[in-house]
């Protein structure tokens, strides 16, 4: 073939998701798969989004509204902020896009950890920007290390917490002191994906990004509110930068039915507190049966543990396929003895268990 992209396309890493239920169902014949690899909430979404999401497919032939005004007007009050504060995406992972287009050039630096989120040097590849790595000890990022690396070239960092695919996190008070260390002229850019599961960590947003111009926090849908599969996030800074993050958006990315359950799923705080609680119980489960194996389970603050084998655990992760379990290798983050598994309900933790005592 003649036609090729360019070399800046060419040597961009590719993002692998998780290995879809449906593609082992194909491949196996497996009639109930489980899938424990992607960080979805296994409870799915509240009762209430279901309700809501069929009351509103009959409005599906209309365009949706370009601003999100409804959905925007319920974030505001959920995060005591204004509405012009705010920035939807088609996921979160549109936000960071939007960052990336939005600040990096040709030759800028942007910082982000050893182990992190590989959508991050995507974005700041395409924008032919320079990723500065910062090594991860024990598999967190060191807030600091990140401070001696930042200069006059440094542009954006990016930082998720808690961290994925590690599971660990910085504290509210080591994030404050960074803040307040960084130069006002560097864009932060905080993914607090898994936010909910922290136990109080996270960052007062109305009062951060009001003292930080230079702030940008990110959250989703995708995890504790169970929106996966309809994909919106938002991005939450001063009206100045979010004016700015508007300029490349696409028109209507955040579609109808998205929006709808967005909503809904804010209002349900119930089902949310119900998803929090079911992981702590799933999460002490697993440490406390990988632990009896002697498999080490690191630490992890989010809905999914990160655990180490002594040899490769590609072979592991295939043994778990040919039982029906669906986790996550991490070879393309540079992780070959490791894989990334999310706590399920109750049933699919004592599966995963079993087949694991079998494997290892």
């Amino acid at each position: 073939m003649k036609v090729k992209g360019s070399a800046r396309i060419n040597s961009l890493p590719t993002y692998t998701p998780g290995k879809p239920i449906e593609e082992l169902q194909r491949e196996l014949g497996f009639n109930d798969p489980i899938k424990l690899a992607s960080n979805e909430n296994p409870l799915g979404p509240s009762p209430l989004v279901l309700d809501k999401i069929k009351e509103a497919t009959s409005s599906v032939h209309i365009y949706p509204d370009g601003d999100c005004h409804a959905l925007k007007k319920k974030i505001s009050f959920k995060e005591e902020i204004l509405p012009n504060q705010i920035v939807l995406g088609n996921g979160s992972n549109e936000v960071l896009e939007l960052v990336a287009h939005t600040f990096l050039e040709k030759g800028d630096e942007a910082i982000m950890g050893e182990f992190c989120f590989i959508v991050y040097p995507i974005v700041a590849q395409l924008s032919e920007a320079k990723i500065v790595r910062i090594p991860m000890e024990n598999l967190a990022l060191d807030l600091d290390d990140v401070l001696r690396h930042v200069n006059q070239e440094t542009k954006v960092v990016f930082i998720a917490n808690p961290n994925n695919p590690t599971g660990s996190r910085s504290t509210k008070k080591e994030m404050e002191d960074f803040l307040n260390k960084v130069p006002d002229n560097v864009i932060i850019v905080i993914d607090e994906a898994y936010a909910e599961y922290m136990s109080g960590e996270n960052l007062n947003v109305s009062k951060f990004i009001d003292k930080h111009e230079n702030l940008i926090i990110l959250k989703t849908f995708s995890k504790a509110y169970g929106l996966a599969g309809l994909r919106v996030g938002y991005g939450m800074a001063n009206a100045t930068l979010i004016s700015l993050l508007n300029k490349p958006r696409e028109p209507f990315n955040v579609n109808q039915l998205a929006q709808v359950a967005a909503i809904a799923a804010l209002e349900d705080e119930k089902h949310v507190e119900k998803s929090i609680e079911l992981n702590k119980k799933g999460m002490s489960y697993l440490k406390s049966e990988f632990a009896k194996m002697n498999i080490k389970a690191h630490p992890s603050y989010a809905n999914f543990v990160l655990i180490e084998f002594k040899s490769e655990a590609r072979i592991v992760y295939e043994e778990l396929l040919k039982r029906g379990i669906i986790t996550r290798p991490l070879e393309n983050y540079g992780l070959l003895n490791h894989l990334r598994i999310t706590v399920g309900l109750e049933s699919e933790n004592a599966k995963l268990v079993g087949a694991l005592k079998e494997v290892v």
